[in-house]
């Protein structure tokens, strides 16, 4: 399992990341779909054909298969997030009915950051939270895996940029506390899809509408 981390984390995001400047295919639209979809089934089926573990073990397992509690805790979670998100967010959202181009908008922008959300469940949370719950116990594999996600290598780059704006080092604790949110409920429920639909959601309104904004009409 930590083999499969590291392999996603240390050598094929970094090569899938470098290669559209190799491609010369930085500003396709179409890049960040097929880079993260991409990622997502080698995850999945590295748990699966590498690492000889089923699905299940990682969080994924269909709704049918949800607790009573989950069902009902899951809409309410969902709920509150939307409220939320569009609350802070309504000069952007309201922004989009003047757009045009809402189909591409969806396929290109919407789409990819939910699936940016599931994969870093599943890689943070799925693999290296439970492989390391496994090895060390709840306390320190929970927080082992949060400290990895805050500070490692998805989102090490607010160092580089903490050097001309030191308050990207702020971010680190929204970063940290929200993780160890997700930590603490995949601890309890072990529904993976539950986080991940929250984490994409989550991506969507803080980075989606951002590049949205930064689209012609």
């Amino acid at each position: 399992m930590l083999i499969v981390f590291f392999l996603l984390e240390g050598v094929l995001r970094p090569f899938l990341k470098g290669a559209h400047a190799w491609l010369s295919i930085a500003n396709r639209p179409y890049w960040s779909l097929v880079q993260l979809t991409t990622l997502a089934a080698l995850v999945c089926i590295l748990i699966a054909k590498f690492a000889r573990v089923p699905l299940f073990q990682v969080g994924l397992y269909p709704w049918r298969q949800w607790s009573r509690t989950e069902k009902l805790y899951f809409p309410q979670m969902l709920l509150i997030t939307l409220l939320v998100f569009v609350c802070v967010q309504w000069p952007e959202l309201k922004a989009l009915t003047h757009r045009h181009n809402l189909g591409p908008i969806a396929v290109l922008v919407f789409v990819p950051q939910m699936v940016w959300g599931f994969y870093q469940e599943l890689l943070y949370r799925g693999i290296l939270q439970t492989e390391l719950v496994r090895r060390w116990g709840p306390t320190t594999g929970v927080l082992t895996g949060n400290i990895l996600f805050t500070f490692g290598p998805l989102h090490a780059y607010h160092f580089r940029l903490a050097r001309t704006d030191p308050s990207h080092l702020w971010i680190f604790a929204g970063i940290f506390s929200i993780g160890l949110f997700f930590a603490i409920l995949f601890q309890r429920s072990r529904n993976l899809a539950m986080i991940a639909i929250l984490h994409g959601l989550g991506d969507w309104f803080i980075d989606g509408l951002a590049q949205i904004a930064h689209m012609a009409p």
